[in-house]
């Protein structure tokens, strides 16, 4: 299979899974966004000085003048799966939740592993592995997970009617 074309499956793949996968009803619906969009910038932050520094380069992708990531994986499939992810865990005790995580940074590793030898969309180089792969697909899926316990647990503070009746106590004295 030529490389342009499963490029444009997995485009396909990944805009059909975003549309399914971030209007589902289960949870909250602006969760699903807020992750996406976290996880697009975790991912340009990490990817940025990767690829600049030519740790990891896509040689075929989409607009390659204007783009040295592959927009495909850095701001569809990897912000879908961490979405994936996030669904998956959502009432999991944080240990459960942590191992989980291998559930899904294991097989984009492998597909990715995968992309590296038999395509010309991914080549590692400079000591870059799919080791190091997971263990940055793990941490940024751990890292998104996190924030979004934290601005869950920061709005149950602010949305709390208790906390509103304290705050205009302490605004009127």
């Amino acid at each position: 299979m030529k490389d342009r074309t499963i490029l444009n499956l997995l485009t396909i793949f990944g805009v059909a899974g975003s549309l399914f996968f971030l209007l589902r009803r289960k949870g909250d619906m602006k969760d699903w966004f807020l992750i996406y969009f976290i996880k697009t910038l975790v991912s340009t932050i990490i990817d940025g000085p990767v690829i600049k520094t030519k740790y990891l380069q896509y040689p075929h992708r989409y607009f390659p003048k204007l783009f040295d990531s592959n927009i495909v994986f850095l701001y569809i499939l990897f912000p879908l799966s961490c979405v994936m992810y996030n669904q998956f865990s959502y009432k999991m005790k944080p240990l459960k939740t942590i191992l989980s995580v291998f559930l899904f940074s294991g097989p984009m590793t492998l597909f990715e592993n995968w992309l590296e030898k038999n395509t010309d969309l991914v080549k590692y180089n400079k000591g870059w592995n799919g080791y190091i792969t997971f263990i940055v697909l793990s941490f940024t899926f751990l890292l998104v997970k996190g924030c979004m316990e934290g601005i869950r647990f920061l709005d149950k503070k602010i949305s709390n009617p208790s906390m509103v009746t304290e705050r205009k106590e302490f605004t009127q004295s």
